[in-house]
C-alpha cells in the first residue's frame, strides 16, 4: 500500500481553525476517537505500508508518515514536529512514534525545537528508507510495492506483526508470539512453494496464500 499527498505536500496535519475553537475536553475526545483508530489501522494492516513522502509531513502528519511502514523522501521532502510551535505537546502517537525510530534523546530535541528535519537528515537518522529525486518519489514508493507484492504476502504480514510486537516485549514473550503467529504460514501454500523451489534450485512462484 502506497499513501501519499495531493498536491505540494504530504500533510500539513490537523485543521488550526478547529483546534482554536475547541474546549480541552472535546480535544481531548477528537485526538482519541479520531487519532487512535486512524493509527491503530495503520499499524495493524497485514501488509507494508510505503509514505510516498511529497514535501512536508506536518504535526499529526508526520505522525501518519511514521505509523508507515516505510517512507520515500528527496532532500525537499521534511518531518516537521510543528506541536511545540503553536503551544502543543506531541499526539496522535507522535512521541512513541518518533522515541521508537531515533531514540529517547533525539526524539526530545526534535519535538522540543520543531524545526523542519529535511530529507537527507530523515534518511541519515533512520527516518527515510529511501532517498531519491523529487519527481522519483511516488515511481520509486509504488515500484517497491511492487516488487513486495511478489513476495509470499502472508509471510510479510505476519512478518510485520512480529516487529511490532517484538519492538515492547521481551525474547520469551516475542519467541511464543511467532511460533502462534507461524502455524498460518505453516499451513500455507507459499511454504510448500518456498521449499520445493529450494529444492528443486527455481524461482518460487508465489500466490499468498
Amino acid at each position: 500500500m502506497v499513501i501519499t499527498g495531493a498536491g505540494k505536500g504530504f500533510c500539513s496535519g490537523a485543521d488550526m481553525n478547529t483546534f482554536g475553537n475547541i474546549t480541552p475536553d472535546e480535544g481531548r475526545t477528537y485526538l482519541t476517537n479520531t487519532y487512535g483508530p486512524l493509527m491503530r489501522n495503520l499499524t495493524t494492516l497485514k501488509k507494508p505500508i510505503i509514505a510516498a513522502i511529497n514535501g512536508t509531513a506536518a504535526g499529526v502528519g508526520a505522525s501518519i508518515a511514521l505509523a508507515c511502514d516505510f517512507r520515500v523522501m528527496s532532500e525537499n521532502s521534511g518531518l516537521l514536529y510543528a506541536f511545540i510551535n503553536i503551544g502543543l505537546g506531541p499526539d496522535g502517537g507522535a512521541s512513541w512514534l518518533l522515541a521508537r525510530q531515533v531514540g529517547y534523546s533525539r526524539a526530545l530535541q526534535i519535538a522540543v525545537e520543531g524545526k523542519k528535519i529535511k530529507g537527507d537528515e530523515c534518511h541519515r537518522l533512520g527516518l527515510a528508507n529511501k532517498l531519491v529525486e523529487n519527481d522519483a518519489i511516488v515511481s520509486t514508493a509504488i515500484d517497491w510495492a511492487h516488487q513486495i507484492a511478489k513476495l509470499p504476502t502472508l509471510a510479510v504480514g505476519i512478518t510485520k506483526e512480529d516487529i511490532f510486537h517484538a519492538m515492547d516485549n521481551d525474547l520469551q514473550s516475542t519467541i511464543a508470539y511467532e511460533a502462534e503467529r507461524q502455524t498460518a504460514a505453516f499451513a500455507s501454500h507459499d511454504l510448500v512453494e518456498g521449499v520445493s523451489a529450494f529444492l528443486q534450485k527455481r524461482k518460487p512462484k508465489f500466490i499468498g496464500k
